[in-house]
């Protein structure tokens, strides 16, 4: 179900195995309930069996709530990591002596043209992540608000 580093699936199958068992858990809980009321005739006796379906509800819910809020947890994982601001290279794990880092730009250097994809408010350096493998189009200086990720 899940790949080699676990990030195919927003679920792993323990995740998978626990909103299982709690959903048939919560529906036994449910089942029972459901026929001990219906085999008695007080309504005292009722209140305790509808306490039992609560209860058989809640675990049903409960179950249910951790398996989504799981995989709202690992989408937003995913999320960050799409939007990284350093560019990840697939060789900078293997060889990490060779590793070069991005030196930061000085007063002296030329400034690089700003671009923007179709359909973008905000201008974009031409190495931003949010604009990666987009047709963009150069912008003119002041023209657009600048790029909350790449920092122009």
């Amino acid at each position: 179900m899940s790949g080699v580093d676990g990030r195919t699936v927003p679920w792993r199958d323990r995740d998978v195995v626990t909103v299982c068992g709690t959903t048939l858990a919560g529906l036994a809980l449910i089942v029972t309930a459901w026929f001990g009321a219906g085999g008695t005739v007080s309504t005292a006796r009722q209140a305790a069996w509808l306490n039992l379906g609560v209860a058989g509800f809640a675990v049903c819910a409960g179950g249910l709530c951790l398996w989504l809020l799981r995989a709202r947890r690992t989408l937003g994982e995913r999320r960050i990591s799409l939007i990284a601001l350093a560019p990840v290279d697939d060789d900078e794990d293997a060889f990490p002596a060779t590793r070069t880092h991005r030196s930061v730009p000085t007063d002296t250097t030329l400034a690089l043209p700003l671009v923007r994809a179709e359909g973008m408010d905000r201008a974009h350096h031409p190495d931003c992540p949010l604009v990666a493998g987009k047709d963009v189009t150069p912008v003119g200086v002041g023209e657009g608000d600048p790029c909350g990720v790449c920092a122009e």
